[in-house]
């Protein structure tokens, strides 16, 4: 006789674990690990070969532009239309103190001037220590304003991968790398980013006391604010909670002598222990208000008096009638002023009893 296998279609495949337990198999790790180092170097590498050269002081006459090329991010201190050039008159430009300076004779072949003992056609050069830019339409300029979001988000995301890099070894080394895991992994680089422009918007916006003009800020200052923040995202985002909460506190008690508020009583429940027939039971009923108001309590349409009344109760004592010993429950109605009707069910004990047997 053939031997029949019992096997459950449904069964589900078992996640893979390597020997330490990890669900991850060993070209994984290095997929991983060459990714983070990737990702880590190239955003190490584009923060290097962005950074500028300089920032301009608080009492700098420049453009506030940039030259955009990689490794040669340079402060343009003033910028020359090719028109100029061409022209016999003086090139002028205004130096650092305010005082304008001629730089040169432009009455020299046309489309070419001597700069800085070379030739060279409309390019960025030096010109008596300043950074001047012969403008012919091609050039590749950035704001001041936009380079530091650039550099503030990469250096978030240089910093969260600096956390992402050391959380996927500490768990791979402890055996405890679970795949469910994966999507925190691609995901929180980029919100790491976005978490350090937040950040920079708030210190730009005064909220921490730092000025609107670019030129007061401490570029190195910021991006180890940035850093951080990608590093430590939990703590930079209680932070920026922190100050919501002081900018919207909202105090926990008006101060209007008459303003408007709730003054109708409020039920939250009621209290009792099963019922007995001849036997006092307590009744409670609590909630909020409760001793403000016409209040009328009965159980089975019949009234109930004697009414102990606090702030957030109200009580009496019930004896169940014999002609009700038989019922499953009893109803108990409370009217308070003009809302309708509230009832409970108050549960009677023989018959719990009898229920529980």
């Amino acid at each position: 006789m053939a031997k029949i296998q019992n096997a459950s279609p449904l069964s589900a495949k078992p996640p893979y674990k390597d020997y330490d337990g990890n669900e991850i198999t060993p070209a994984g790790k290095w997929l991983a690990g060459i990714l983070i180092i990737f990702f880590t170097l190239c955003s190490a590498i584009y923060m290097i070969a962005h950074w500028p050269d300089r920032i301009p002081g608080p009492k700098e006459n420049t453009t506030a532009l940039y030259t955009n090329q990689w490794f040669n991010v340079r402060l343009i201190d003033a910028i020359i239309d090719t028109s100029q050039v061409r022209s016999a008159a003086p090139v002028v430009i205004a130096d650092t103190t305010g005082t304008d300076t001629a730089i040169m004779q432009t009455d020299t072949n046309v489309g070419t001037v001597p700069l800085s003992g070379r030739e060279e056609i409309f390019s960025p050069a030096q010109v008596q220590g300043k950074t001047v830019l012969y403008r012919t339409g091609n050039e590749k300029l950035i704001h001041i304003n936009t380079l530091l979001l650039i550099l503030v988000g990469v250096a978030g995301f240089l910093g969260n991968m600096i956390h992402i890099a050391t959380s996927f070894t500490t768990f791979i080394g402890a055996g405890k790398f679970r795949k469910s895991w994966i999507m925190w992994y691609c995901v929180k680089p980029f919100t790491a980013a976005a978490l350090a422009i937040a950040i920079y918007f708030v210190f730009r916006g005064g909220f921490l006391n730092m000025s609107d003009d670019s030129s007061n800020i401490n570029i190195y200052g910021l991006m180890t604010i940035s850093m951080l923040s990608g590093l430590f995202t939990d703590r930079a985002t209680l932070k920026l909670k922190e100050v919501f909460d002081v900018l919207f506190r909202t105090s926990p008690q008006e101060e209007r002598p008459d303003q408007l508020t709730n003054e109708n009583p409020v039920i939250v429940g009621v209290q009792a222990a099963p019922l007995e027939a001849g036997v006092p039971v307590q009744v409670t009923i609590t909630g909020e208000k409760l001793d403000e108001g016409v209040i009328n309590v009965a159980i089975e349409d019949i009234a109930i008096s004697d009414l102990e009344r606090t702030v957030d109760s109200i009580s009496f004592s019930y004896t169940l009638p014999e002609v009700l010993q038989d019922k499953a429950f009893v109803i108990l109605s409370v009217k308070l002023d003009k809302n309708p009707v509230v009832t409970y069910p108050l549960k009677v004990k023989e018959y719990a009893a009898e229920q529980e047997g």
